[in-house]
C-alpha cells in the first residue's frame, strides 16, 4: 500500500476541479497539488497555494498537521487484541444445546456483544487517525473476521453444512479413482475445484481433509481480504474510503457461501480476477471520438462520471501485461470448470465494464461467454443433455425466480420466518445504502459508476432461472464487493484525510446495526447447519456396518455423511430439506418402496429433526412417530440407537440384506 497523501485544497482554487478517483494518466503519475507525507513522528510540512502575488503567486504558506502519536496506535493494537481475545472466549464458552430456531443470537453470552461492539470501534477510531495506517486497519478488519465469520468453527469444531461433507468426499474419490463418473453425479461435469482439494490433499500427505472444511469460512475471508481491498481501491476516491468497504462487505456478508464450496472458490477468483482488470487493463476499448456512437458514449459516460479517464494506473510494460492477460484467462477457465453460475456472472459485469469505460479488453467479454457456454455443451454434455428442462424450463420467467423464490423461502416455523424476513431487510438495506451512496457521489462528481455498473450487471441473470431457489442469495453476493463500496461514500469523504467525529460516530452506528442484523441473518439456520461428534460417530458405524453397493436412506435431507465412501453406496432420500406449507406425515409405504428388492439402511440423525422442526418439513413431532411406529412393522431392526441418532436395517425382498 502508498501512504495516503495529505490533504490540503487551496485557499483560493485557481478553478473549480472535480473530485477525481486519481489524478493519473498511463504511463506516469501525475500530482494535484498534494505532496505524499513522510510518516514519522515529526510534523507534516505541505505547501499550500495563495492568492496572486508577484505574477500571480505568493509565497506558498506552511500548514503543519500533527501525525497520529504512539500511544494511540499502542492504544488501537491493543484494543484490537482485547476485543479478540474476548470474542473467541466468549464463543468457547457458548452452550451448543441452547441455540434455537433464531439460531446462534439465542447461546451468545453478553461478552460477544462487547467483543463485537470494541472491534467496531477500534476499526472506526483507526480510519480516523489522522495518519492512514493501512497496517492497523487490516489488523481491525481481521479481529472482525475472525469474531463474526469464524463462530462455528471455534463453537462446534465440526464443518457447517451437510454440503461440506459430501464436498471432502467427491475430492476424496477423484483422488483415490483418478477417475471423473460425469454419469455419478453432476459434480463431477465441474471438477475443478475437487481436483485442487485433491491436489492438496496428495501434495500434503493429510488424507483427512475435515480439519481444511471446519476452518474453511475464516480461511477463505481471510484470504478474500486482499483482493476485496484491490478492487475497492479501484471503486474509490481514496484509500479510506476502499478500507471502510471492505468493513461494510463483512459486516454484511450474511449468505454463507465461504464453506468448503466451488461458490467460495469460484468467488475467491471472481474478486481477484476484477480486481486485476480494473488495475491494469481500465480505459476504453476503442478511439471515443471516431464515431458519433461512441462519441456520444463516451460524453454520457463523462457526464454521469468525470473520473473515468483518470481511473487507470500506471501501465506495466507489455510483457508484464500480457503476462498478467493470461493470467486472468486462467481465471476465467478455472471458474468454469469448477462451478456453474459464476463464470455466467461474470459475463454481464465484463461487458458493462467495457461499455462504460473501464475495461479495454474488448474481447475479453466474448471470451467470458464461449468458455461456461462451450463447457456446458461439450465438457459437461451428459449434464447438459439430461437437464435441459431443468436448465432452460424456467428461462424468461422473471416473476417464479425472483418472488417466487422469496415466497417459498418465506415458510416454515416463526422463528425462521423472523430470520428470512431480517435477511430481507439487511439486503434492502444495504440497496438502500448503495442508491443513496451513488447518488450523493454523482451529485459531487466523484467515482461511482463503476461500482454501480458492477453492482447491478449481476441482476441480468435473473430472467435464466432460479438456480435451486438460491439465484438471489448468490446475486446479493456477486453484488456485495460493489454495493458495500457505494454504502461508505455516505459517511466516508472523497477528501484525504481523518472524516471526522461525527462522520466516524456515524459509521458506528451503521455497522453496529448491521453487525447486529448479520448475526440472525449469518447464524439463523445454525441450529440444523450445526452437527455433532455423535452424530458423526453414527454415521461412521453406518458405514462399518452397512455392505458395500447397499442403498443409504435419510429421512430429510441434512445429514453429515458422503465424506468418504462417495460412490460406493446408493444415497437416497424421502424428504428434502426445504420449507412444506402443509406438510403431510411421512408413512413407512416410501421406505418399504426404495428397500422392497435389495434392502435399505435408514438413518435420521437429530440435525435432520432439527431441520424438519425449523423449516416444518414435516409437521411437529412426525420424524418421532415414524420412528415409532415404522421402526415396529414387519422386517424393520433397529442396528444403532444412540444421542446422534438412529439407524434402521429394512430387509428386502431380494437377498435379504
Amino acid at each position: 500500500m502508498t501512504p495516503e497523501p495529505t490533504s490540503s485544497a487551496p485557499t483560493t482554487p485557481l478553478s473549480p476541479a472535480p473530485h477525481r478517483h486519481a489524478d493519473t494518466t498511463h504511463g506516469g503519475a501525475k500530482h494535484d497539488g498534494r505532496h505524499d507525507g513522510k510518516h514519522g513522528d515529526t510534523k507534516h510540512a505541505e505547501i499550500k497555494h495563495a492568492g496572486a502575488k508577484h505574477g500571480g503567486t505568493q509565497p506558498p504558506a506552511v500548514v503543519r498537521h500533527e501525525s497520529s502519536r504512539p500511544w494511540q496506535l499502542a492504544a488501537l493494537a491493543g484494543l484490537a487484541a482485547v476485543a479478540l481475545a474476548l470474542g473467541i472466549w466468549s464463543l468457547l464458552s457458548v452452550d451448543p444445546a441452547r441455540i434455537g430456531g433464531t439460531g446462534l443470537v439465542e447461546a451468545l453470552p453478553p461478552a460477544y456483544y462487547v467483543a463485537l461492539a470494541l472491534s467496531l470501534a477500534g476499526f472506526v477510531a483507526s480510519l480516523n487517525l489522522r495518519r492512514y495506517t493501512p497496517t492497523l486497519l487490516a489488523g481491525q478488519v481481521m479481529v472482525l473476521v475472525v469474531i463474526l465469520h469464524a463462530a462455528d468453527p471455534i463453537i462446534h469444531g465440526l464443518p457447517r453444512l451437510e454440503a461440506s461433507y459430501r464436498h471432502l468426499g467427491i475430492a476424496d474419490h477423484i483422488a483415490k479413482s483418478g477417475q471423473l463418473d460425469t454419469n455419478l453425479d453432476a459434480y463431477f461435469n465441474w471438477p475443478g475445484f475437487f481436483d485442487l482439494l485433491g491436489l492438496v490433499s496428495g501434495a500434503t500427505g493429510v488424507r483427512d481433509l475435515m480439519g481444511v472444511a471446519t476452518w474453511a469460512p475464516l480461511g477463505i475471508n481471510l484470504l478474500l481480504m486482499a483482493p476485496l481491498l484491490a478492487l475497492a481501491t479501484r471503486l474509490t476516491s481514496q484509500p479510506r474510503q476502499a478500507w471502510a468497504g471492505v468493513w461494510i462487505f463483512f459486516l454484511t456478508s450474511w449468505v454463507g457461501q465461504d464453506y468448503l464450496s466451488p461458490q467460495a472458490y469460484a468467488f475467491l477468483l471472481l474478486v481477484t480476477l476484477l480486481a486485476c482488470l480494473l488495475s491494469v487493463f481500465s480505459g476504453w476499448a476503442w478511439p471515443t471520438g471516431s464515431k458519433p456512437f461512441t462519441r456520444s458514449l463516451a460524453h454520457t459516460v463523462a457526464k454521469l462520471d468525470p473520473t473515468v479517464p483518470h481511473q487507470g494506473m500506471a501501465s506495466p510494460p507489455p510483457a508484464d501485461a500480457a503476462v498478467l492477460l493470461v493470467v486472468c484467462a486462467g481465471f476465467l477457465l478455472a471458474m468454469t470448470a469448477s462451478h456453474q453460475l459464476t463464470p455466467f456472472a461474470v459475463i454481464p459485469i465484463l461487458a458493462l465494464f467495457v461499455l462504460t469505460g473501464r475495461l479495454r479488453l474488448r474481447y475479453l467479454p466474448i471470451l467470458a461467454a464461449v468458455l461456461p457456454i462451450g463447457w456446458l455443451v461439450f465438457a459437461a454434455s451428459a449434464y447438459f443433455e439430461g437437464h435441459l428442462s431443468q436448465l432452460f424450463g424456467s428461462f424468461g420467467d422473471v416473476q417464479a425466480n425472483t418472488l417466487g423464490a422469496v415466497t417459498q423461502r418465506v415458510n416454515g416455523s416463526e422463528a425462521h420466518v423472523l430470520v428470512v424476513y431480517t435477511r430481507l431487510a439487511e439486503v434492502a438495506l444495504v440497496w438502500v445504502l448503495a442508491a443513496v451512496g451513488a447518488f450523493m457521489a454523482h451529485r459531487r462528481r466523484t467515482a461511482w459508476l463503476t461500482a454501480a455498473v458492477g453492482a447491478l450487471a449481476p441482476l441480468a441473470l435473473i430472467p435464466g432461472q432460479p438456480y435451486g431457489g438460491e439465484l438471489l442469495l448468490r446475486l446479493y453476493l456477486f453484488s456485495l464487493p460493489f454495493a458495500a463500496c457505494l454504502a461508505v461514500l455516505i459517511l466516508i469523504p472523497d477528501r484525504q484525510g481523518a472524516p471526522g467525529w461525527k462522520r466516524i460516530i456515524a459509521l458506528l452506528m451503521l455497522g453496529s446495526v448491521l453487525a447486529g442484523a448479520t448475526v440472525v441473518t449469518r447464524y439463523g439456520n445454525d441450529s440444523m447447519e450445526k452437527f455433532t461428534p455423535e452424530e458423526i460417530s453414527l454415521v461412521n458405524k453406518l458405514y462399518a456396518t452397512a455392505p458395500t453397493g447397499s442403498i443409504l436412506i435419510e429421512a430429510v435431507r441434512n445429514t453429515p455423511w458422503q465424506f468418504q465412501k462417495y460412490a460406493e453406496y446408493d444415497y437416497r432420500e424421502l424428504l428434502a430439506a426445504q420449507p412444506r406449507p402443509d406438510a403431510a406425515p411421512l408413512t413407512c409405504d416410501a421406505t418399504n418402496r426404495i428397500a422392497q428388492r435389495s434392502g435399505a439402511y435408514l438413518i435420521i440423525t437429530t440435525s435432520q429433526k432439527r431441520a424438519a422442526e425449523l423449516l416444518e418439513t414435516t409437521p411437529p413431532g412426525d420424524l418421532d412417530h415414524f420412528i415409532a411406529t415404522c421402526g415396529a412393522s414387519p422386517g424393520w431392526t433397529k442396528v444403532f440407537d444412540e444421542a446422534g441418532g438412529v439407524v434402521f436395517h429394512i430387509k428386502g425382498a431380494g437377498n435379504g440384506i
